[in-house]
């Protein structure tokens, strides 16, 4: 079983889904949920991926969807294969990412 957690932080006008573990075909729905039930109603979203460990193609689908209708920020490592990943796959030019040690 796939181990990852999701986390809400809707403190500010900018909602924060922190996301730690893994995530592929096994949890993405869930992913998908908790993207789409905190980008709903708000111009921006900051998606935090410095604790996530790997995730594969059907978490980067979930990602470029949120980021077609919402302003998303991803906050990933500065070094490792998460960021990699968003260069790899254009997410980095629908989106902003930036770094975090």
């Amino acid at each position: 079983m796939t181990e990852a957690q999701f986390r809400v932080t809707a403190d500010s006008e900018t909602p924060i889904v922190a996301a730690s573990g893994d995530i592929d075909l096994a949890n993405v729905a869930e992913f998908q949920a908790v993207l789409a039930d905190a980008a709903a109603g708000v111009p921006a979203l900051t998606v935090d991926l410095t604790e996530l460990r790997y995730c594969d193609s059907a978490a980067v689908r979930a990602l470029f969807a949120v980021a077609a209708t919402t302003a998303v920020t991803m906050v990933v490592r500065e070094n490792g294969p998460i960021k990699t990943l968003l260069t790899i796959s254009g997410l980095d030019r629908v989106a902003t990412v930036t770094t975090r040690d």
